[in-house]
Formats: structure tokens, C-alpha cells, sequence
């Protein structure tokens, strides 16, 4: 290591690790991580947000509220000014207002509404302290999951079995440029989403993993109505669907795949369980909808032709969606 990284020290943020320039304590530069070849630029912007003008500093609250109480001049919500407190007088008044709300409508009533990843230590972790504290209250109501994955931390159990298991396990960049044939990407592969991580990316593998795989002669097929949602050197396929219509497309597959017999029965016997009950919905048998290619067509505005031979290639080749 040179002198100059010895004078510069390490810190890390959820857009990854730098090197952080300091002047009489005040940070005033960032300089990419020396073992990280594909820093992420967004880091960067940290340096302007710290004494940032629209960076709140202090403890804020609405006019009306702090003047007459809960309940005064709602109808100024989103016009009236906000005044700031010191932190001995918001103390005071959120422990006046939990010790109400509690009393008055029970702890129920109190929503631990925190959500984030704050600090990348787990002791400031924003929602871990709220949580432990209000606990000592008597309780609170809390939300399920988080916002990044919505709804699929609730649907993929039933169909995976575990979310959290799939996710922690999925298959590497390096397995498919040794394995793979055929990357179909529903929402693309964009790059941006990988700059982040909880806990901080010390380097970031992304971008070079995807240039292995298409080096190693991996094609690449971007089902996404935005064509850049996955990178031009991957020369990717571009369906452009109805946005919100990935499942009508993946049924859409799914019956090709079926009616034309080209499952891997294999697979499906020693590692699904239920497929016997999905067979009747795919077919329409359930509910009097049959998911086929014409029908996922209507749904997706991807012509019914392209499906189906979509459908063929992924039988064809070693896929990975």
C-alpha cells in the first residue's frame, strides 16, 4: 500500500468502500477504493449532503401542532411551517403524546414507522432501537417485510418454498459464464441496482460478471419495456412488454412448454411439489381462463409467436431467469 492510501483512511457506505479525504474534521472528498475496478459513482453525493441546506438538522415540528396540541388546524398539513426544537423539547413532548396515545387508544395505536437500513452498524440501526424501545412500553404496531421487495417476500415461499433461502443462494455470475446458454432477464439486469448492498459492497462484481458471461458466449434476452435496462455490450434480445405483465408471460411460457411437451419431467418430478395443482390452472380448468401464448399475447402486447419461441429456446438451452 502507498503512503498516499496510508494517509487516506477506509469508510464504508451501502454504495461501497472509499477513501475519505478529511480537512480539520470535516469530510470534504471521497476517492474510489483501490481494489474496487467498478466503483459506483453515486457514493460520491454524500460529501454535498452532510451540511447540505435542505438537510434537516434539528428536531422539526408542525406550527399549528406545536402551538395549540394533536388535532389543531389540519387543514394547514402540507402549508403550515415547520419549527425546529431542540432535542430536549422533542423528548419531552413524544414522551407526553406515546404516554396519551397509549392511554387513550391503547398501544395498538402507536406505529413503529421507521423503516430503513440507516447506519451500516447494527446499533444505530434506526428500526432495531425504535422497536426495542416502544417494547418497553407495552408494544406497538409494526409493518411486514420492507418495501424493497413487497410483495414477493409474501408469494415467493409458496412458490420457492423460502424467499430468503432462494435469494442468498441464486446462482453466480461465474457459474453461468461456465454453464449457461441463455440469461432471460425480466426486468432487465440494470447495473444500478447492484451498486448497493446493507452493510456496504466492498467491490463491486457486476458489471464484470455479465462481460464474462457473454465473452464466454452466454446470450442475453431483456424483457423490460425500457431497452436499457440492461447493458448494450451484452447485445441483448428486447421484448418490450406492458409494464406489469412478467407473470402473464412467464404462464404464457409455461403452457408452451407444456402443451408442446418440452418440460424437463425429470426435474419437475424430483424437485416440485404441487405441479399437479398448477397444471389445471394453466389449462384453464380452475377458473376458465386458459394461460396460453395467444392469451398471455393480449395481456403483454408481446406478440403470441415470439412466446412460444421463446418458450422453445429456453427448452432448447441451459437457462437462467
Amino acid at each position: 500500500m502507498t503512503m498516499q492510501y496510508e494517509k487516506k483512511p477506509l469508510v464504508s457506505s451501502h454504495w461501497g468502500v472509499y477513501r475519505a479525504e478529511v480537512s480539520e474534521g470535516k469530510l470534504i472528498g471521497l476517492q474510489d477504493f483501490e481494489e474496487d475496478k467498478d466503483p459506483s459513482k453515486i457514493g460520491y453525493g454524500i460529501v454535498g449532503t452532510l451540511d447540505s441546506p435542505t438537510r434537516i438538522m434539528a428536531p422539526m415540528i408542525r406550527e399549528s401542532w406545536l402551538r395549540s396540541g394533536p388535532g389543531a388546524a389540519t387543514e394547514l398539513r402540507g402549508s403550515d411551517p415547520f419549527i425546529s426544537v431542540t432535542w430536549d423539547e422533542v423528548d419531552e413532548i413524544i414522551g407526553k403524546e406515546l404516554g396519551r396515545v397509549s392511554k387513550q387508544f391503547g398501544n395498538e395505536a402507536i406505529f413503529a414507522g421507521s423503516y430503513g437500513w440507516a447506519s451500516a452498524g447494527r446499533f444505530h440501526h434506526a428500526q432495531s432501537q425504535l422497536k426495542r424501545f416502544l417494547n418497553c412500553l407495552g408494544g406497538f404496531t409494526y409493518s411486514k417485510f420492507t418495501y424493497s421487495f413487497a410483495a414477493a417476500e409474501a408469494m415467493v415461499p409458496h412458490i420457492l418454498g423460502s424467499f430468503r433461502e432462494h435469494l442468498n443462494t441464486t446462482t453466480s455470475w461465474k457459474s453461468i459464464a461456465k454453464d449457461g446458454e441463455l440469461v432471460v432477464a425480466f426486468g432487465g439486469i440494470p447495473i444500478k441496482n447492484a451498486q448497493i448492498d446493507s452493510g456496504g459492497v466492498g467491490v463491486h462484481i457486476q458489471n464484470a460478471g455479465i462481460r464474462a458471461a457473454k465473452q464466454s458466449g452466454v446470450k442475453f434476452i431483456n424483457i423490460s419495456p425500457i431497452k436499457t435496462d440492461i447493458e448494450n455490450y451484452t447485445n441483448a434480445e428486447w421484448l418490450a412488454p406492458r409494464p406489469n405483465s412478467d407473470v402473464a408471460i412467464m404462464l404464457g411460457i409455461a403452457h408452451t412448454l407444456i402443451s408442446e411437451n418440452l418440460q424437463n419431467q425429470e426435474f419437475m418430478d424430483l424437485y416440485c411439489t404441487g405441479f399437479e395443482k398448477f397444471i389445471p390452472y394453466l389449462k384453464g380448468e380452475t377458473d376458465g381462463i386458459v394461460k396460453n401464448a395467444e392469451w398471455a399475447a393480449k395481456q403483454s402486447e408481446i406478440p403470441s409467436e415470439t412466446i412460444k419461441t421463446l418458450a422453445k429456446k429456453m427448452a432448447r438451452h441451459r437457462t437462467v431467469i
